[in-house]
């Protein structure tokens, strides 16, 4: 160990007298002192042939960058295409990545959450039907904790509206009553107050950190007091902490579920003894460690029909629960939660698997175009054989150059996708940020996707590039191979299906789309104003109807009022049991109920097969008469609409007489097949529907404002068109078309711009036999064909095999829809022909260039 000591600065001197660069000094520096760390007083004996290795290395990599930075710019136009496709396919991938991981993380953050379950609601038909709600009858939740242990706790909540008077002002806030369990269950913390009697007390109210710095500012909200629908106190005790996770559960304000039970505790007894059928509450459970939810669904899934057979089983419905697991609520439960926003897996994996095509489209183009060129580096690599560069040295050149090539296109697309951010985020309404985009995750799925695309842009060019035989290439002999030609065929192909594929289904969701928009939907739905009034308290809602409907009529232009509880386009009373005359209690039916006025059908403009209208103060139509439509008197088997007339109906709390029958219309959406409807006259108007002539539809909301702020002073006037109301219905189809037609012309740019670069290097490529030909008297228009024919002909193979997958997705697609379009034959050779003419269009500028050429000039060329 000492003679080390004594030949180091002898060492440090030679290394430092010889043309060592400093990194190279620390090299050997380092290695002398571990080695001899390591073993003693032993001296390394190969510091030299590691130098000379580490300096061959670094000479290696500085050339290999050197060279592909010549060769980039000596390409300048295949290599500006390469980078432009890569760029394009990154940008839209990243986006894609950050939407789907924002996606799938909701409902990630909950502590326990692999334990946290919903129980749900299965009902099945007389006829086989089922359907799924998010809530269960009252009495479930009890029944679930006294029987079973493997549940550890459970938390009933219920939805709540409530108006918050603030400072002379009205405050509408997202709201539920919840149980004290409701933090053993979830895991929520609170900067203030205490978890376990936050929620215990009747009017007890805890609130987020943004109601309260909303309210109160910096100070400390604890203990203060908001009145609630004008009249009822809360008091605050707890404020939670800051959430940053995503979830479903989505809520400004809990009230405690005691509050709800206060004043109502004979029906709320009731209720709980015998509401198996009342499906209006949430429950949430966590289970015990180790427990698997679905071996416990199928212990519980009987309850209802064991325990609430006399209320449930006599109706001919069974009811089945289920635990769905919280994180599976978001993507899997294809339903409306009630308690915030619901995505699609469905969705979310097609999304994906787009933006996987465009990112091997553009791999594709990189692939294609350097080998395409390969015959151009021919000579390079012939030589650097025989100067003794092995085939595995040749395979990391190429492949270094690819890292270096994607590594830039990483880089430009990162930031291409902060320029691209406010717009995605408009499309998507999510609020990504830049710094998002840069968070350790993100980068360090960055430097996968490098590490992914390098092997599969890089390699195969690598393998062929360094399979060159160097006696053929200094002959002058080399050429590209049959098989090389076919690849490069083949990747053409490949590139056109995956684009004309998209052309054709963005032609058929726009055709969809168009349909739907021309649909009759047997109401009229044009010059119909909408004036929400959820966010009023019932009772003032209710006594001041009447009064606000008297004084908007007394406006010109304004034809008619309704107060009803839904329109078309939003949900009524959905899911009640009905039981028709002529059917045992055993046979009943479902079916939407809907609270309305006696204006309602003359408003919307619905038309009556039969029988009557609602007539006002009739005191029958008040008390028990109804109205239903075709689809009810069908479902109900009462053959023809003339023999429901006269008909009993008993559901939702009536035992009614049906006075009319409705002509079949769209209460909902196109996707969903018209279901039984059934009008009833009854308070709780949550909208009025203000029908108007004219086109000054300005002139209309600010008299129906006036009259408002007269009637309803201090709450907000909040309004909608009817048309664009019962839009929002496809907000979804329409953001679908977007994605598509985006996805469409990404994917035919890409491609075309890897066509643009095979039709320069193939006229490139073929100058001599141009100039031969028009010596010949070959005329413009023949060396065009000539040029032209090959990749026109690779097009018409595309559309061959793009047109059946384009179809058999489109009708997969299509079957979501109740009512919908054929998939056209004609839709075919559209798409194809757009998809020839945006291939001459890339590919004709060259042709023509190389077909007016002087030949002299090309019969000059090497």
């Amino acid at each position: 160990m000492l003679a080390f000591y004594f030949d180091l600065p002898f060492y440090m001197y030679r290394y430092r007298t010889t043309k060592c660069n400093e990194s190279e000094h620390r090299f050997v520096v380092m290695v002398l002192i571990i080695n001899n760390l390591n073993n003693g007083t032993k001296f390394t004996n190969n510091i030299e042939n590691r130098l000379v290795n580490f300096q061959r290395y670094n000479h290696m990599i500085r050339n290999f960058i050197k060279t592909a930075w010549r060769n980039a710019v000596k390409n300048r136009t295949h290599s500006a295409i390469s980078l432009i496709s890569l760029i394009l396919g990154l940008t839209f991938f990243c986006l894609i990545v950050l939407w789907i991981k924002d996606e799938m993380s909701f409902d990630k953050g909950f502590k326990s959450a692999d334990r946290i379950c919903r129980v749900e609601t299965n009902s099945t038909k007389r006829d086989g039907s089922s359907s799924s709600m998010p809530t269960v009858g009252w009495p479930v939740g009890r029944a679930l904790v006294a029987e079973y242990p493997e549940i550890e706790s459970l938390t009933y909540m219920a939805g709540w509206q409530p108006i918050i008077s603030y400072n002379g002002n009205k405050f509408y806030e997202k709201s539920f009553y919840a149980d004290r369990d409701f933090f053993n269950v979830f895991g929520y913390e609170l900067q203030e107050g205490n978890a376990a009697t936050a929620l215990k007390e009747p009017y007890s109210l805890v609130i987020t950190q943004a109601i309260k710095e909303k309210y109160f500012g910096k100070k400390e909200a604890l203990g203060k007091v908001l009145m609630l629908n004008d009249t009822v106190p809360y008091k605050i005790t707890g404020v939670l902490k800051e959430q940053t996770a995503q979830s479903h559960l989505q809520f400004d304000m809990l009230g405690s579920f005691s509050s709800l039970l206060t004043g109502n505790s004979q029906n709320v007894a009731q209720e709980f003894s015998s509401g198996w059928f009342d499906i209006n509450v949430y429950n949430y459970v966590k289970l015990k460690p180790n427990v698997n939810p679905g071996a416990l669904t199928q212990k519980i899934e009987g309850l209802v029909l064991r325990d609430g057979k006399e209320a449930v089983a006599a109706t001919g419905f069974k009811i089945k629960l289920f635990l769905r697991p919280v994180k599976d609520i978001y993507l899997h439960s294809g339903m409306p939660t009630g308690t915030g926003p619901i995505g699609s897996a469905k969705f979310l994996n097609l999304f994906a698997l787009i933006g996987f095509f465009i990112l091997i489209i553009a791999c594709l183009n990189f692939i294609n175009l350097t080998t395409a060129k390969s015959v151009e580096r021919a000579k390079e690599i012939g030589i650097k054989k025989v100067l003794g560069s092995g085939r595995r040295l040749l395979i990391w050149q190429f492949l270094t150059e690819s890292a270096l090539f994607c590594i830039a296109a990483v880089i430009l697309s990162i930031l291409l996708v902060a320029f691209l951010l406010p717009v995605f985020n408009a499309f998507t309404g999510k609020t990504f940020m830049i710094s998002m985009l840069l968070s350790p995750a993100n980068i360090s799925l960055m430097l996968g996707i490098i590490v992914l695309i390098v092997p599969i842009a890089g390699f195969y060019p690598a393998m062929v590039l360094s399979a060159y035989q160097p006696i053929k290439v200094l002959k002058g002999s080399f050429s590209h191979t049959n098989s090389g030609n076919l690849l490069r065929k083949v990747l053409v192909v490949t590139q056109f299906v995956i684009s004309i594929a998209f052309i054709l289904s963005t032609m058929v969701i726009w055709k969809q789309m168009k349909f739907m928009q021309k649909q009759d939907l047997g109401f009229d739905k044009d010059k119909i104003l909408l004036v929400n009034t959820t966010k009023i308290p019932w009772a003032l809602r209710n006594g001041n109807a009447n009064a606000f409907k008297s004084d908007v009529l007394k406006h010109a232009g304004i034809q008619s009022i309704s107060a009803c509880w839904a329109v078309p386009g939003r949900t009524g009373w959905n899911g009640q049991f009905a039981y028709p005359e002529g059917r045992t209690k055993e046979q009943g039916s479902i079916v939407e109920y809907i609270p309305v006025d006696n204006e309602y059908v003359k408003t919307l403009g619905l038309k009556l097969s039969t029988g009557r209208d609602f007539i006002a103060n009739r005191a029958e139509d008040q008390q028990k008469n109804l109205i239903v439509n075709e689809a009810a008197v069908k479902d109900f088997g009462w053959g023809s609409a003339d023999n429901a007339i006269g008909k009993k109906l008993s559901t939702s709390g009536k035992e009614g007489v049906v006075i009319g029958v409705l002509k079949d219309y769209h209460q909902h959406g196109l996707q969903d097949q018209i279901k039984p409807v059934v009008l009833g006259i009854g308070n709780g108007a949550g909208v009025f529907a203000i029908r108007y002539s004219g086109t000054d539809s300005h002139n209309v909301v600010n008299a129906v404002r006036n009259e408002w702020n007269q009637v309803f002073k201090g709450y907000e006037f909040n309004y909608k068109f009817m048309d664009e109301d019962f839009q929002q219905q496809y907000v979804k189809e329409e953001k679908f078309e977007s994605f598509f037609g985006l996805a469409a012309f990404l994917s035919i740019a890409i491609a075309c711009l890897g066509l643009l670069g095979l039709a320069i290097y193939t006229a490139q490529k073929r100058t001599k036999e141009i100039g031969v030909r028009k010596v010949l008297g070959a005329s413009v228009y023949n060396i065009m064909v000539m040029l032209s024919a090959d990749f026109l002909r690779l097009v018409l193979i595309s559309i061959v095999i793009a047109s059946p997958l384009a179809w058999y997705a489109m009708d997969k697609w299509l079957q979501g829809f109740a009512y919908k379009v054929t998939v056209s034959w004609w839709l075919f050779p559209a798409a194809g022909a757009v998809a020839v003419v945006i291939a001459l269009i890339t590919i004709s500028f060259h042709s023509i260039r190389a077909a007016l050429a002087n030949p002299v000039n090309s019969l000059r060329s090497e």
